[in-house]
């Protein structure tokens, strides 16, 4: 089995148990990816009450945006300069490129997202749950994953 991606996972739950069984059922009902195996890193998944939560939510943020960055400059180089080109972008690699874009930006969750928001279904923080999670942080955690397959190529339904 290999490693093929690891996802930092914000969910609001009354507990750690229950935040990971979120996790669990999330990845198990979800049709955008596909793992074999799933381990969540208990000694690195907290509550945001935790000292640690808002740097690493920060850089699983930070993480999402670098990633979304370097498509978007990957998809210029097939030739996307502004809005007026999209009626010319090719079948093929350089479509995918804009449909793997478009999914870190609509929260569809897929094998390069670093963070993923399952409150807000989204791979940012909204206002809203900044908010909520500075009111209740004990109702808060973030929860690391590595996740595995054997079959790398069928792990995602979004493949670039």
């Amino acid at each position: 089995m290999q490693p093929i991606s690891t996802h930092l996972v914000l969910v609001s739950a009354p507990g750690f148990d229950s935040a990971c069984n979120q996790v669990r059922d999330f990845f198990d009902s979800t049709l955008l990816v596909r793992y074999d195996r799933i381990d969540i890193r208990r000694q690195e998944s907290f509550p945001a009450t935790d000292d640690s939560f808002d740097q690493v939510l920060r850089q699983g943020i930070a993480d999402n945006r670098g990633t979304l960055h370097r498509f978007i400059g990957e998809f210029e180089k097939t030739g996307f300069k502004n809005v007026d080109d999209l009626d010319r972008v090719e079948c093929g690699y350089p479509s995918k490129l804009l449909h793997i874009i478009t999914h870190f930006l609509d929260g569809f969750i897929g094998i390069d997202s670093k963070f993923y928001n399952l409150v807000d279904d989204s791979h940012w923080l909204s206002d809203d749950t900044a908010e909520a999670i500075a009111d209740t942080p004990e109702h808060y955690y973030v929860i690391q994953l590595d996740c595995f397959s054997q079959s790398p190529d069928k792990v995602s339904l979004v493949q670039a």
